[in-house]
This record gives structure tokens, sequence and C-alpha cells, in this order.
């Protein structure tokens, strides 16, 4: 009786399967590295924000503030530093309350670290978000002028109007005239302006 031969050829597949599932293992593990770094390396640096207050309104005050520093960067044709904290809390007191501090430390490689405080109220008066970001803006470009350079110009603009106050000066609503008769007109004075909030 003749042996009849077996076939190796189950025993082939076997090993190509098995060779082909770690080389696949292999080609996945190194995809998903490689995609990890590329989007690391493509996401937009921005500040570390820390926010203070309620769950709700944290997380959108966060993308806020992150997306505002991240633009006047990019405008000025620069990157943030590595490691700017901004941290958005109920008061920032020093000596007294005011709307932001920046805070700068000198690493131990020679660079520095900056850390940018915002106040949400100043004086018990609640900021808007649009003082927030100027005040953050503010502090940004003391935070680039290392890389940006000293401004050439600055001109400084004030539109604020002064407010009329309760228990305001005497305002005289027309100049004196002189009638033709020879007698004098004055204007009627306004002994108090009242303030629209104080009513």
């Amino acid at each position: 009786m003749s042996r009849r031969r077996r076939s190796k050829w189950p025993k082939v597949m076997n090993v190509v399967r098995r060779w082909a599932s770690r080389i696949g293992r292999a080609w996945l593990v190194t995809a998903t590295t490689c995609w990890r770094a590329a989007k690391r390396g493509l996401r937009r640096r921005g500040p570390i924000v820390i926010v203070d207050g309620r769950r709700r309104q944290v997380r959108p005050l966060r993308r806020e503030v992150a997306r505002a520093a991240r633009t006047y960067a990019r405008a000025l044709g620069v990157e943030l530093p590595p490691g700017l904290l901004v941290v958005v809390q109920r008061v920032v007191h020093e000596g007294h309350q005011i709307n932001g501090l920046l805070q700068a430390f000198h690493a131990s490689n020679g660079s520095r670290r900056y850390v940018a405080h915002l106040a949400l109220s100043v004086n018990g008066r609640q900021v808007s978000d649009d003082e927030l970001l100027a005040a953050l803006r503010h502090q940004l470009t003391c935070v680039v002028k290392d890389i940006v350079g000293e401004p050439v110009l600055n001109v400084p603009l004030d539109l604020e109007v002064p407010r009329a106050r309760a228990g305001a000066p005497v305002v005289e609503l027309r100049p004196e005239t002189r009638r033709r008769d020879g007698q004098d007109r004055s204007a009627m004075p306004i002994e108090r302006i009242e303030d629209e909030q104080a009513s």
C-alpha cells in the first residue's frame, strides 16, 4: 500500500495568513501613530485657557478667548509663545480690583512663560465679553512685543463721552442774548440733570 502524500499547501497558507495579519497590524499601528502626530502638528497652537464659572458658560468663553488669541497673533504674523496661560477669574486684585494682569516668569532654559489674568467683574460691575477680549489683546501686545518689536507709532483714541450724572452743575441751554429793546435775556438754567439710571 502506498502512502498518500499530504499536501503542504494548508501549512503554507496558514503561515502566509499569520504574516499578513502581523504586517497588517504593524501598518495599522504605524498609520495611526503618523496620523496622530500629523494632527498634533497641524493643530493650531493656542493658549491654555482656564475659566472660573458655571459649566455652561465656561466652554464658550474658553473657545472665544483661545480663538481671539490665535487670531490676534496670526494677524500680527507671529505665533503665540508656547505655554501661554490665560486665566479668566471672577476678580483680579493687585492693590485694587483691575481688568487684567500679565505676569512673565523666566524659565530655567532662558525662555519666558506668560500668565495673563482676566477679570470677569471689576468693583462689582460685570465685565462684558468685548471688554474681556480687549484686555486680552492689550496683554497679548505686551507678550509678542519681543518678537514683533516696539511700536514706532502709538496714537491713543478715546471716544467715550462723559455721561451726565445726578447732581451735575448748572448747564445753560441757550446762550445769553440781548433783545432789541436793550434788555438782557438769559438762558433758563437747569438745576440738575438726572441720570437715566438714577431714576
